[in-house]
């Protein structure tokens, strides 16, 4: 559809660009060449004697007023040239005067005052010696006199247009052009009455023909720049019909003095080949005509069927389509589009925003988007809601700038979509999701109370167990001990029987320490009797006995006591990270560090082992930083573990700090015996 369009209404050129030319042009030679004549005139360059000088004398004030008016043309060509809008209006004002100056001249001629001009005037010019560069006085012709007055008022009056969009400097030049054609004409075909009418009508058509390509887009001048049938015919009938009528008269008069028919055949033969010449050029013209209205029909049908397929698709999507002018009125809606506004077309269109809604916040949101895209020129998207017929619904409207052909904004093209059925199934889907939520952190919540139930049973069952080895079989293989001590005692002192004493011994030995430590990895008693502190130091110093890994431990210096659970939980967690890096880091040395405040307690365990990728750190699977990890969330903590390759590990454990427990006091006989 758009090439097709393209082909029949081709895009219409910037008429400045294809006029300033001529402007330019004529406003340069009047200045110049009129500067330049007066010149030569004052400074005596032209010879005394002769027609120059004569026809020089008797034009001076013509020479002076297309000086002023030809520089006041050239000023007023290109009215914002300058950056600066002071500058731009100090020119146009110093146009202004010289047109003044220009008029001024021109009624000096015309009121006839010459004889007071000269009483005042010529004393003064006789007393300075000024009378040889002074222009004559009333030489201005009558009509010349007019025609500047229309001219200079013209210029004076360049960009004022009346209520109809009428200039009045475009008529008063086309009527200075019509009368200087008089002269012309005479001088072409040697007329001598139409020549005396003016005598210098050249410098007069080039004035009026610079103001009126000054200003290309005043209506008369856009007729003939314009791109429409008549423009054309003007710029390509109108000069060749002028130049056939021209030509055919000189040929006519050159026929006749040559001898070829006599001077009676003059007319009718220019009638007859100028009719035929101009049938033919019409004829022609008329054929160009016909052609683009052919053409004009087709692209209109071609437009017309564009137009109804894009009003079928705006009229039945349930899409409201909207386009803005840039002073954010409306000036196209679809049905969707008027429906949501609860109104017609005519009553809709030329409002904005403001006055077509209802809320307030919501048209401020609608204006700023609208206005957030003309100055970005980038499509915007917002979602708003309004209050229609149908109740609250929300849109979501995607606003895109609206190019003319040169790429200027036009305005803004809006489609908004109703979405409030697909908010409702999103926040019913968010307020499910919320529940699910709600109901998996219930449920965590739950299997992490029954993990630290688990914990906390294992724990007294290990308890239990380890009171059970340390009451029952710690006593029977004390009592043991004793026995056999005085049975040793009374048994001869044979060298058989004393090696296998030495062996019985021994073995109650290696029993009695494997029950111990049994015990101690069950649960240690240190951690019940003598608390956190003195259970981590011997868990480092284990590990140290058992592994050669020098372990440095930084307890608090104050004594320290926690609630069974947090005690039983820091010390398995020491165990368990002391065990990893037993096993794994291949570390030469183990910080243990236990430190509190108000209220956090802090347990950090780092070596200098291999470490582990911080990459896969994340979904690193141990099981004992997976327990570890459970412990601290019963609790309330966290842990976090900081690792690299090659930069060891450390995992740090931060629990809420409880209420002080209350200290039991200790069994001195149990403390004695350990």
């Amino acid at each position: 559809m758009h090439e097709t369009y393209k082909h029949v209404m081709p895009m219409r050129s910037d008429p400045h660009h294809s006029s300033n030319w001529v402007a330019q042009l004529a406003a340069t030679v009047l200045t110049v060449g009129s500067i330049g004549i007066m010149l030569g005139w004052h400074l005596h360059l032209v010879p005394p004697d002769g027609w120059i000088k004569a026809w020089i004398a008797s034009n001076s004030h013509v020479m002076l007023a297309m000086a002023l008016t030809g520089l006041s043309l050239w000023l007023q060509l290109h009215p914002n040239r300058f950056a600066v809008a002071s500058i731009n209006r100090t020119v146009r004002v110093l146009a202004q005067i010289l047109a003044v100056l220009a008029i001024l001249l021109s009624l000096v001629s015309l009121a006839n005052i010459s004889l007071v001009v000269d009483a005042v005037v010529d004393p003064l010019l006789r007393k300075w010696d000024l009378e040889d560069y002074t222009l004559q006085k009333n030489s201005m012709p009558l009509l010349s006199a007019l025609c500047i007055l229309l001219s200079a008022s013209s210029l004076l009056f360049l960009d004022w247009k009346n209520k109809k969009n009428h200039y009045a400097s475009e008529y008063c030049a086309a009527m200075v052009a019509a009368v200087m054609c008089i002269p012309l004409i005479g001088l072409l075909f040697n007329a001598h009455a139409l020549m005396e009418v003016a005598p210098t009508p050249l410098p007069f058509l080039i004035l009026s023909l610079g103001i009126l390509f000054s200003r290309p887009t005043h209506p008369l001048m856009a007729v003939l720049f314009s791109n429409a049938p008549g423009g054309r015919l003007l710029r390509g009938v109108l000069p060749a019909t002028l130049l056939l009528l021209v030509a055919l008269d000189l040929v006519g008069k050159w026929g006749a003095a040559q001898g070829f028919y006599s001077h009676d055949m003059i007319s009718p033969l220019v009638m007859l080949v100028g009719g035929g010449l101009l049938l033919i050029l019409f004829w022609r013209a008329a054929l160009l005509l016909n052609h683009e209205y052919g053409g004009r029909l087709q692209g209109e049908a071609v437009l017309a069927k564009a137009n109804d397929l894009i009003r079928s698709v705006s009229d039945c999507t349930t899409d409201a389509i909207y386009v803005k002018d840039q002073k954010g009125c409306l000036i196209f809606a679809n049905p969707a589009a008027l429906k949501v506004l609860d109104r017609d077309l005519p009553s809709a269109l030329g409002r904005t925003s403001i006055e077509l809604f209802t809320d307030p916040m919501a048209a401020a949101i609608i204006e700023t988007n609208n206005q957030a895209v003309l100055s970005s020129r980038k499509s915007q998207a917002v979602e708003v809601t309004l209050a229609t017929v149908d109740g609250l619904r929300t849109f979501y409207s995607t606003t895109a700038p609206w190019l003319g052909e040169r790429g200027e904004i036009l305005g803004t093209v809006g489609i908004a979509t109703d979405i409030t059925d697909r908010k409702h199934t999103e926040d019913a889907l968010k307020a499910h999701e919320v529940q699910l939520e709600a109901l998996v952190e219930a449920r965590t919540d739950e299997v992490r109370e029954l993990i630290g139930h688990l914990e906390t049973m294992r724990e007294e069952e290990k308890r239990a167990l380890a009171r059970e080895l340390h009451d029952d079989l710690g006593s029977s293989l004390t009592a043991l001990n004793m026995h056999l001590a005085i049975l040793f005692q009374q048994i001869p002192n044979d060298a058989s029987i004393t090696e296998r004493t030495v062996q019985i011994k021994a073995l109650l030995s290696s029993v009695t320490a494997t029950t111990r430590r049994i015990q101690n990895g069950l649960r240690p008693d240190k951690l019940d009797i003598f608390g956190i502190k003195t259970a981590i130091a011997d868990q480092a110093q284990d590990f140290e006995n058992y592994t050669g890994v020098p372990c440095a431990t930084s307890l608090p210096d104050e004594e320290v006591k926690y609630s069974t659970e947090v005690e039983i939980s820091l010390f398995r967690m020491v165990q368990e990270a002391l065990n990893n890096i037993a096993k794994h880091a291949k570390a030469t040395h183990v910080d243990v560090i236990l430190d509190e405040d108000d209220e956090s307690i802090y347990l950090t365990v780092r070596d200098n082992g291999v470490g582990m990728s911080s990459e896969t750190l994340p979904y690193h699977a141990a099981h004992g930083l997976r327990g570890m990890r459970e412990r601290a969330t019963y609790l309330g903590g966290r842990i976090d573990v900081v690792s690299d390759l090659g930069a060891g590990t450390k995992i740090q454990v931060v629990l809420p700090k409880p209420p002080v427990a209350t200290v039991q006091p200790v069994d001195q006989a149990v403390k004695h015996s350990l």
